[in-house]
């Protein structure tokens, strides 16, 4: 919106104007960022949500960025192994203690500038992140249940709030959750289009943008995923989006 301000407290609204960007969940506007936030282990890590955030990132042609928390707890190389993975696709992934305090500024420098949503799985920190950049605010955070291994849900509403010099920035905080529809325009067609390590390789297959990358023969994606680059846990996200979107498109 465009408004002028007739004294320090008051104001005119003048104009709306168009959105910039759009996510329909977590449900927010106007943001040029999406950090997608997993941890090294309580929760572990949900590989399938994370793949599927950063689809609908790049679906809605938002910049993704990855931060992997618990880097205290991550006694079996977890973590390092996630940083390792997203970063040879061509994430910015981020590798950090919040509980220690350690790890945070080159993902600062990420921060700065822009108007960031936080996005993941309940338990992972997105809360405490906020409680550690945000001055002068203190959320709710919460603990992850001992019976399924998942966090609880302490967010309850999408707040922006500001980052203090010398971040500048805003961060959009959201409510957790294990589950995330697709969005409704995305095809199974396209869906390669979207995992940008797929993507290199989709153009080199027998029958071009025809191929699913399932059990065609000839498949660029396949011999890749063979050779080793094209990472397995990718592909197998892929495929379960590739199979849910079909089931959905069928059903209409």
């Amino acid at each position: 919106m465009r408004c002028s301000l007739l004294t320090d407290e008051t104001g005119v609204l003048e104009e709306i104007l168009p959105r910039q960007s759009y996510l329909e969940r977590p449900l927010v506007a106007n943001v040029d960022q999406v950090l997608v936030m997993c941890a090294a282990a309580a929760p572990s890590p949900n590989l399938s949500l994370i793949d599927r955030l950063l689809v609908t990132a790049e679906f809605m042609q938002l910049p993704a960025i990855v931060g992997v928390n618990k880097a205290d707890l991550d006694t079996e190389g977890t973590g390092a192994a996630l940083k390792r993975l997203y970063e040879n696709i061509g994430y910015p992934c981020f590798f950090f203690s919040l509980k220690q305090a350690g790890g945070l500024e080159e993902l600062k420098r990420h921060l700065s500038g822009h108007v960031t949503v936080l996005a993941g799985q309940s338990g992972v920190g997105k809360s405490s992140l906020l409680n550690t950049l945000v001055a002068e605010r203190v959320a709710e955070t919460g603990s992850v249940s001992q019976r399924s291994g998942t966090g609880r849900h302490t967010t309850k509403h999408v707040e922006l709030l500001p980052l203090p010099p010398p971040i500048d920035g805003f961060l959009v905080d959201t409510p957790g959750f294990s589950r995330l529809q697709l969005p409704a325009d995305l095809q199974a067609a396209q869906l390669d289009q979207y995992f940008p390590e797929l993507r290199r390789f989709a153009a080199n297959c027998r029958f071009g943008s025809s191929c699913a990358h399932l059990q065609e023969p000839d498949c660029a994606v396949q011999e890749a995923l063979q050779s080793g680059l094209v990472a397995q846990s990718r592909m197998d996200s892929y495929r379960q989006l590739y199979q849910e979107l079909d089931e959905r498109e069928r059903r209409y």
